[in-house]
């Protein structure tokens, strides 16, 4: 399920096309982030058939042993659980800081993702802080229903996104994904 977003932005109009671009992206990684790939494959429905006539059999005995035990229902969970980054964590992924204490990351080109047994708010005060140092300014950020924080950081014509979902136990799982404007 994805949350709705409450955006605050600074944007001029040449940049809102790219804008929506990558907050379009970034929603559908959130959609497809809240599907369950590990939920078990759906039972097969049986095929309707005809419906037989009743003939004389001998009537079973009943027994004291239960045939068929209950299985208890599962819980959903309640944070999309994504592939979780092995490799060994950098101190930089294509000139943007990966924060101290990263437990695992890996990336590519696109995008570079790495967990962290950090909060929420540490995360996007290191990132709003080192970025800013670096001459990214956030020019948008929201939180969704699900607790997955967005943050938009825009430098001359790149934009820089952090994403920073929830796991269970404590750990953040933190996306970056940088991209440029076209060119005019």
């Amino acid at each position: 399920m994805v949350g709705v977003f409450s955006l605050s932005h600074h944007v001029a109009r040449p940049t809102t096309k790219i804008f929506c671009k990558n907050l379009l992206l970034s929603i559908l990684a959130l959609a497809l982030a809240s599907c369950n790939t590990f939920a078990p494959p759906p039972t097969e429905t049986p095929t309707p058939t005809a419906t037989s006539l009743p003939t004389a059999t001998n009537t079973p005995t009943p027994t004291n042993t239960p045939t068929k035990t209950p299985v208890p229902p599962t819980e959903t969970p309640s944070v999309p659980v994504l592939p979780i980054p092995s490799g060994k964590p950098v101190s930089e992924w294509e000139d943007i800081p990966i924060m101290p204490n990263a437990i695992a990351g890996q990336g590519d080109s696109k995008g570079y993702s790495f967990t962290i047994k950090a909060s929420s708010d540490e995360i996007q005060q290191f990132y709003e802080k080192e970025l800013g140092k670096l001459g990214w300014n956030v020019f948008a950020s929201g939180q969704g229903t699900t607790s997955v924080i967005l943050l938009f950081f825009m430098k001359d014509t790149s934009v820089l996104t952090v994403s920073i979902l929830p796991q269970p136990d404590g750990i953040m799982l933190v996306l970056i994904v940088k991209s440029w404007l076209p060119r005019k």
